[in-house]
């Protein structure tokens, strides 16, 4: 992996600059902004609050940073929501950020029997669009999806790109749905006109991977803690394996992403419980086949089809021979795909019999599991069969048929179909093979 953003602390996420990473300093009590090849580009000092412990995770929810850090004197653990301050507004509309200024936090504090130590969290947020333009005093606006929006929402707006209001940002609280024409209305006018395609932001909750089990002990068997937001009260929690030594997460769309030993999971929220919707293997061992790779902090760029991992490590592979490469004292990120390819193909026979006499008529069922990387059935893949007569093992003749001789894999992964022996009067073996097109 080429160096690339060189950052000193644990900590990054991207912002409202597209193009720009930031991370959080704690020795400099700032929010700095790097290039994509680490070159600095700008620090914000943090406003009316600081830390007290470096941090551990960064997130930004499209208009909010929010950060990760444990408590002193092992009291526990605090979320954090910051956000750049001035902001551009309709009555204020030629401001510079100069500050990151805190806004709210979730403290968790220990207790009698629950204990909290976390190294990763994620923030519910979504990302919807102005459909259609929309004037300055209005109290009602359609969106491109009203998905998880009721009433007593809030919801912030742009930045605009409304000639005249250029990017102002406000926020409104949500009154009525009508999840119908996606309109959505409010009390108060907007203090700004907008266009098509506008961005509006929200969050709703907050996820923490705790290492302890309620009891307050730490036994290889955390929990995902969900907090309503702003409510900020618990809705929701799940203990197991899965979610024990959690090293990093994030959110996109409705999807939530974790680091856990070698491997990055993902879980679909909008599903009607936690269970897992994929997970994958990531490079994360050492040259030495045995030792983790840490990592720090995750973005999840599912719109890019991709994580970044920040590590101070990484292992490449040259010629068969792996290497591990320590970053000396700094964190680049490692960019992993999401895009599921064909991992594994496996049949199955019906009868196992792999014996048949040929004068009985006997056919074989044939299924072919079709995988990817998630260890996910692969859908609408077609396969191939194919038969060859091992004369090294038996003796020559006819191979046998197919019916058919390829189709697509179904919604569980499997391409079905039937094999006919040949009549051929010598004893004879056949080599099934199952190519995937």
């Amino acid at each position: 992996m080429p160096i690339n953003v060189q950052l000193p602390n644990a900590n990054f996420s991207l912002g409202p600059d597209a193009g720009f990473f930031y991370s959080v300093d704690f020795a400099g009590q700032e929010l700095d902004r790097v290039e994509a090849d680490g070159d600095p580009a700008g620090s914000f000092f943090l406003s009316r609050s600081f830390l007290r412990n470096p941090v551990k995770e960064l997130h930004f929810d499209g208009t909010f940073f929010w950060i990760l850090e444990e408590l002193p004197s092992n009291l526990g653990i605090v979320i954090k929501k910051w956000r750049l301050f001035p902001f551009p507004t309709a009555t204020f509309p030629s401001v510079v950020p100069t500050e990151l200024r805190w806004q709210d936090e979730l403290t968790l504090i220990n207790g009698p029997s629950i204990r909290w130590a976390a190294d990763a969290f994620a923030i519910e947020h979504y990302h919807r669009t102005f459909n259609g333009s929309f004037l300055q005093g209005v109290t009602t606006i359609r969106l491109n999806d009203v998905t998880n929006i009721v009433s007593g929402t809030i919801l912030y707006l742009g930045p605009s790109t409304f000639a005249g209001f250029a990017d102002n940002e406000e926020q409104i609280t949500v009154l009525t749905v009508n999840p119908t024409t996606k309109d959505v209305t409010f009390a108060i006018g907007l203090e700004n006109s907008y266009i098509s395609l506008d961005p509006i932001d929200f969050s709703k909750s907050i996820f923490v991977f705790n290492q302890h089990k309620f009891g307050g002990e730490a036994n290889n068997n955390g929990q995902l803690v969900k907090f309503a937001y702003p409510e900020k009260f618990q809705v929701q929690s799940e203990s197991g394996a899965k979610y024990a030594n959690v090293a990093a997460a994030d959110f996109d769309k409705t999807t939530l992403s974790w680091v856990r030993a070698f491997q990055i999971i993902d879980l679909d929220i909008s599903a009607a419980n936690f269970d897992l919707t994929a997970s994958q293997e990531s490079n994360l061992v050492e040259d030495d086949k045995g030792t983790l790779i840490e990592v720090f902090d995750l973005i999840s760029d599912l719109t890019n089809t991709q994580y970044l991992k920040l590590q101070a490590k990484e292992t490449t592979e040259t010629a068969g021979v792996l290497t591990t490469v320590d970053f000396s004292g700094v964190f680049n990120f490692q960019a992993q795909p999401t895009l599921p390819f064909v991992n594994s193909v496996a049949m199955a026979f019906s009868p196992s019999r792999f014996t048949e006499d040929q004068a009985s008529g006997d056919t074989i069922a044939i299924d072919t599991f079709v995988r990817d990387q998630f260890n996910f059935p692969v859908f609408n893949e077609t396969v191939q069969w194919s038969a060859v007569v091992n004369t090294t093992l038996g003796g020559a003749g006819d191979p046998g048929t197919f019916d058919p001789t390829s189709t697509g894999t179904d919604i569980f992964g499997i391409a079905a179909t039937v094999y006919t022996p040949s009549v051929t009067t010598t004893d004879i073996v056949v080599d099934v093979k199952a190519d995937v097109l």
